[in-house]
């Protein structure tokens, strides 16, 4: 067995494991019906997903509805499961399978692994193994010693795994970058799985990608929603249900991805269609994993596959990235992108007599404005240009006061963008 050709896009399987919300073995299913139907032909699982569940349901999906195996899927190594009584939400889990997890990255805990999530996979072909989770994060003072113990031990198994032809490809499936550093420094890895740290929203591991570009390593980018906040076109005001990075995100990252849901939906683009996209942008990105339980994720994550981002607005979100905007308003519903801006950006929702800063001070608004849209910061004469990220974007075709709302209709656009697709089934690169 050799190495793959991933899609360019493909399904996490932690959430038909239970993640944060009990799903039926009927949904699993269906998820999993409808993932292949659509086109999408890779699953990455693992055993700390639901503690078994996640793979012993992928793999009845599997059976049912892939019998001649063209389905790519992953699994992961580093956790032995053992019995357990306990019960509840462990780990994130909800009434997850009756199993506890044991870290082991030696060469015996490795196969020992290996060959529980074949049999849960119901004797499927498993064509990727990563080593999970090693990292800092997770193991404390203790990642010196599963490191070695991987390294001296489950690396060289995964190894002889893949000579023999029982598995296509071997790495790493984490979501730290030092990590990645530190394996690429002592073994040869055909992918790595980096999940959450090259996003629209977090461009950390670009030097990491660009070494992974030259050594010939193949990444599979995972958590391009970072955990959720990039999901939805609007990022509503309460921010009690978001998450980033698994935990609830900071006032920074609120404003930052605020601001990139502006750019989005000022030319009229899905914010998760971008999140969703933008890791095939790096040229060592194979695929993209997103979590779907249910077929009206699928049939989401396949609209925004197919939905065009113009050349511009990856700039612009680019832009946002690069040189963070600034909150001016109290209630965050306004931010200036850069200091020379005459219109400020809608970031959550304002309505009529909400009080909005200006250069001169504060004034009411006028009338309701959506998010996304822009609001005069000064007052603007018919023909005066309109600046945003300190360019002119187009011009004024009638006057705007202090805090008015900039529209189509005291506004044309001065500039043409191009669009470009990319489809479910394209695996061109």
């Amino acid at each position: 067995m050799t190495m793959p050709v991933l899609p360019r896009f493909g399904m996490g399987a932690a959430a038909i494991g239970n993640l944060y919300r009990a799903v039926s073995d009927e949904e699993a299913m269906a998820t999993v019906a409808a993932a292949l139907a659509a086109g999408i032909g890779y699953f990455d699982t693992a055993p700390h997903y639901g503690f078994g569940l996640a793979e012993r349901r992928l793999g009845a999906a599997l059976a049912a509805h892939d019998p001649a195996q063209r389905a790519i899927v992953s699994t992961k190594v580093g956790r032995v499961l053992v019995p357990t009584t306990q019960t509840g939400t462990r780990h994130g889990f909800v009434d997850a399978d009756p199993f506890d997890e044991v870290y082991d990255y030696s060469a015996d805990g490795v196969l020992r692994s290996f060959e529980a999530s074949a049999s849960r996979l119901e004797g499927r072909r498993i064509d990727i193994v990563l080593a999970h989770d090693l990292g800092t994060a997770t193991h404390g003072d203790e990642h010196a010693r599963h490191r070695n113990a991987f390294l001296n031990g489950g690396y060289g198994a995964l190894c002889d795994l893949r000579d023999a032809g029982a598995i296509g490809a071997i790495g790493i499936g984490v979501n730290e970058i030092a990590v990645c550093e530190e394996l690429l420094d002592a073994v040869p890895l055909d992918v790595i799985l980096l999940a959450g740290r090259y996003t629209l929203l977090d461009r950390r591991a670009t030097a990491l990608l660009d070494r992974c570009a030259a050594l010939g390593v193949r990444v599979i980018a995972g958590g391009p929603y970072n955990s959720g906040i990039l999901a939805h076109d609007t990022i509503a005001a309460d921010t009690g249900g978001l998450h980033y990075d698994y935990a609830p995100p900071p006032a920074e990252i609120v404003a930052r991805a605020r601001a990139l849901a502006a750019v989005a939906a000022d030319a009229g683009v899905s914010l998760p269609a971008a999140a969703l996209q933008h890791p095939l942008r790096h040229p060592a990105v194979a695929c993209v994993v997103a979590g779907l339980v249910g077929v009206d994720q699928v049939d989401a994550m396949v609209a925004r596959i197919g939905s065009e981002v113009p050349v511009t607005v990856w700039a612009a979100l680019d832009r946002v990235v690069a040189d963070p905007p600034a909150r001016i308003s109290p209630a965050d519903q306004l931010i200036l992108l850069h200091p020379q801006d005459n219109v400020l950006i809608c970031v959550a929702p304002i309505a009529a007599g909400d009080i909005l800063p200006t250069s001169g001070g504060t004034i009411p608004a006028r009338e309701g404005i959506t998010v996304g849209h822009k609001v005069a910061r000064q007052a603007l004469a018919a023909g005066e240009k309109v600046i945003k990220y300190g360019a002119p974007i187009g011009s004024m075709t009638a006057s705007a006061t202090p805090g008015e709302w900039v529209h189509m209709h005291n506004m044309k656009s001065d500039y043409i963008a191009a669009h470009s697709r990319s489809t479910v089934t394209d695996t061109r690169r």
